[in-house]
C-alpha cells in the first residue's frame, strides 16, 4: 500500500499560501523539511513487473531513466490511435514541449488546465504535459454541449483550455465562461479560428518550436486531476485526486492485473471517465503501451474489434455495454482476438447471460469484475473462472489488498466511524472504504466532502460510497443498488434529480421525474440495455401534448448525451409520498403500466 504522513499542518498551510502568492514551488521533498513539515510517501506495493521501481509521482511515469530501469525500449511504441503512433521517447518529448508552452502562458503549479480533446495520441500527451507543468488536469467531454462544459470550466477556474473541438462549440463555450479562459491551445491546428483579442490562441507550430524543460515535481498530496460528475442539483461535482492517490491506484492495478512491458492496453473509456486512469497511469507505470480508441471507432463495434485485433491488444477495460455491443455487432467470428489475455469490466451491472456470451466468444481471456466509485477508482474485484449461469448474480467480489471496507447498516448522526452501526452477516448496508487511492476532496464543496467522508478516531478517512451491498455466506460482496437516486448507465454516473431539474426547465413542462427501465423489466428496451424514461406533466397553459422529440432536443442542449432519456411520456400527474415528494418508485410502477410502454 502507499502511506503518507503530514506534520506541522498550520505551518504547511502558511507555506502553501505563500507559494500561491509568490509562485515559489518546492521542487523536492526536502523543501518541506526545511519549512517545518514532513511529507513522507512510501510505496510498498509488491509487483512482478518492477513498475514501482522509482515513480514518486505521476510526473515520473514518462521519465526515460525510470522507463529504461524497468526494461522499456524507449524506441518501442508507447501510444497509437490506429492512425498516429508515438514511441516512449517521442511521448515524453511531446509532453515536454507542450508543458513548456503552458509555462510560457503563465501556468503555475496547482493551476487547473482543461483538456477538451477527442481521443487520440495527442489527448494522452496533453494529460501528461499538464502534469509535467505541475498543474492539475481537468478532462472535459468533447462531445458534450457548451451548457454542460461551461459550468465545469467555471467551477474549476481553468484559465487554459486544450482543445480540438469544432469552432462553433468552442465559441459557444468561450462565450459562456466569459474571461475565465485566457488561452486556448489547439495542438492539432495550423490556423487560428478565433477572432483577434478574444483569447490567446496557441497552434501546433508554436508547440513544435518549444523546448522541453525540467518538469515540476509535485508533493504527493498535491492535486493531480479533477474528474467532474453531475451533482444532485445539476451543478458539477469535481472529484479531486492527488498524485499520491492516483499513483496508489496505478500501483494496485499494475500489480493485481500483472501489467508488463509487452502489454498493449485498449483504452476504451473517454478521458473524463475514471476508467481511463488505468491506461493513463497504470499503463506507463508498468511500461505497457496504450491503444487509444478514437471516438468514431467506438460507435461501430465492427470497427472497434478490427482495431483491437490489428493492434494486438492484450488487456481490455470497459463498461459492460461496450462488450455487449462487441459480441452482438462486432463481427468477432472474423477477428483474431487471441492476444487478449485479460478483460476487465465495471461501472454497471453485467447481465449474466450477456457476460457468458462474451466469455465464450473470447475464450483466451480471463475476465474480472472491477468495482469502485471514481472517488476511490477501485476497491474490490472478482475474477471469473467460468461463464456464469443465466440467473447467477455476479458479485463485486472482495476488497483488493489496498483497501479496507465496512458495511454500515446505520451511519448514526455525527458522521463518524464510531457512531456508525455495522451490518450483521447477510444484512444490507452502505459500503464504506478506507484506501490510499481515495480522493482528497470534492472541489470547492467542503459540505459534500464532509458528508461523504467519515473520520476515524486516529484520523483515518472512510469514503461513504452510497452503494448498498451485502456480504454473502461465501464472503463475497453483492451490489444491491444506490442509497440515493444516483444510477449508472453505460458506466456513466447520472443523478436522476439533475435530469428532473433539466426537464422542469423546458417550456410547457410543469412537473417531471425520471425512472430507470431495467433490461430485466421486460419492457421495450433497445438492445436489451437499461435506459432512462422521463415522465412529464404539462403546465396547463397549452392544450398541446408534449412532443418527445422537442423535449429530448432541449435536454440535449442541457445534458450530456448519456443523461438524455430514451423516452419521454406525458402523464396526468406524478405519484407523491405522504410528505408531498415525488414517489420515484411509484412513478416507475406508473410507467410499467403505461399503455405506451
Amino acid at each position: 500500500m502507499v502511506t503518507w504522513r503530514i506534520d506541522g499542518g498550520e505551518r504547511r498551510r502558511r507555506v502553501e499560501a505563500r507559494r500561491r502568492k509568490t509562485g515559489e514551488f518546492p521542487l523536492s521533498l526536502s523543501y518541506g523539511a526545511q519549512h517545518g513539515y514532513v511529507c513522507q510517501f512510501v510505496p510498498t506495493i509488491e509487483t512482478t513487473s518492477r513498475s514501482d521501481a522509482t515513480a514518486g509521482s505521476l510526473v515520473d511515469l514518462l521519465d526515460p531513466v525510470r522507463l529504461t530501469a524497468i526494461g522499456v525500449d524507449l524506441h518501442a511504441e508507447a501510444l497509437t490511435d490506429g492512425v498516429r503512433s508515438s514511441t516512449w521517447a517521442e511521448y515524453a518529448d511531446a509532453a515536454g514541449r507542450l508543458s513548456a508552452v503552458f509555462a510560457d502562458l503563465g501556468v503555475q503549479p496547482g493551476d487547473r488546465v482543461a483538456v477538451h480533446l477527442t481521443k487520440s495520441v495527442q489527448s494522452f500527451v496533453a494529460v501528461h504535459a499538464v502534469l509535467r507543468a505541475g498543474a492539475v488536469v481537468v478532462p472535459l467531454d468533447p462531445l458534450a454541449p457548451a451548457a454542460h462544459v461551461a459550468p465545469v470550466l467555471l467551477d474549476a477556474g481553468a484559465a487554459v483550455l486544450v482543445t480540438d473541438v469544432r469552432t462553433s462549440l468552442l465559441e459557444d463555450v468561450l462565450d459562456a465562461v466569459g474571461d475565465v479562459v485566457g488561452a486556448v491551445v489547439r495542438p492539432l491546428a495550423d490556423a487560428p479560428v478565433l477572432a483577434d483579442g478574444v483569447v490567446v490562441e496557441v497552434l501546433a507550430d508554436t508547440i513544435a518550436a518549444s523546448s522541453p524543460r525540467v518538469p515540476v515535481q509535485p508533493h504527493p498530496e498535491d492535486a493531480a486531476y479533477v474528474i467532474y460528475t453531475s451533482g444532485s442539483t445539476g451543478a458539477p461535482k469535481g472529484i479531486v485526486h492527488t498524485h499520491a492517490s492516483a499513483l496508489a491506484y496505478a500501483h494496485g492495478a499494475a500489480t493485481l492485473y500483472g501489467l508488463r512491458t509487452d502489454d498493449r492496453l485498449a483504452n476504451i473509456a473517454p478521458l473524463h471517465f475514471d476508467q481511463s486512469t488505468f491506461e493513463l497511469y497504470a499503463g506507463p507505470l508498468a511500461g505497457a503501451a496504450a491503444i487509444v480508441v478514437p471516438d468514431p471507432v467506438l460507435r461501430f463495434p465492427a470497427s472497434l474489434s478490427r482495431l483491437v485485433a490489428d493492434q494486438r491488444a492484450t488487456v481490455w477495460y470497459s463498461v459492460p455495454y461496450v462488450l455487449i455491443q462487441l459480441a452482438a455487432r462486432g463481427a468477432l467470428d472474423e477477428r483474431d482476438l487471441s492476444s487478449l489475455r485479460w478483460v476487465l469490466f465495471g461501472g454497471e451491472h453485467f447481465p449474466p447471460a450477456r457476460l457468458a456470451d462474451v466469455m465464450r466468444r473470447l475464450p483466451a481471456a480471463r475476465f474480472s469484475n472491477v468495482y469502485g466509485p471514481a472517488e476511490v477508482n477501485q476497491c474490490t474485484f472478482f475474477h471469473l473462472d467460468d461463464p456464469p449461469g443465466d440467473d447467477e448474480r455476479i458479485p463485486i467480489g472482495t476488497p483488493w489488498p489496498w483497501a479496507d471496507v465496512r458495511i454500515v447498516a446505520d451511519a448514526g448522526t455525527d458522521g463518524t466511524v464510531t457512531d456508525g452501526i455495522e451490518a450483521v452477516a447477510g444484512e444490507p448496508g452502505e459500503l464504506w472504504v478506507r484506501t490510499p487511492t481515495m480522493m482528497s476532496q470534492y472541489a470547492n464543496r467542503p459540505d459534500l466532502t464532509d458528508a461523504a467522508v467519515a473520520e476515524d478516531p486516529d484520523g483515518g478517512r472512510w469514503y461513504r460510497t452510497g452503494d448498498l451491498v451485502v456480504e454473502r455466506p461465501d464472503g463475497l460482496l453483492d451490489f444491491l443498488g444506490r442509497v440515493d437516486n444516483q444510477v449508472k448507465l453505460r458506466g456513466h454516473r447520472i443523478e436522476l434529480e439533475a435530469v428532473d431539474a433539466a426537464l422542469r426547465g423546458i417550456e410547457g413542462v410543469a412537473e417531471a421525474t425520471t425512472v430507470v427501465e431495467r433490461a430485466t423489466d421486460g419492457g421495450t428496451t433497445l438492445g436489451g440495455e437499461d435506459r432512462l424514461v422521463a415522465l412529464v406533466v404539462t403546465d396547463g397553459v397549452t392544450s398541446e401534448p408534449v412532443d418527445p422529440r422537442t423535449v429530448m432536443a432541449a435536454l440535449g442542449r442541457r445534458l450530456p448525451r448519456y443523461a438524455v432519456p430514451a423516452a419521454v411520456v406525458q402523464v396526468s400527474g406524478l405519484p407523491r409520498t405522504a410528505s408531498g415528494k415525488v414517489d420515484r418508485r411509484a412513478a416507475h410502477d406508473l410507467w410499467a403500466a403505461h399503455p405506451d410502454r
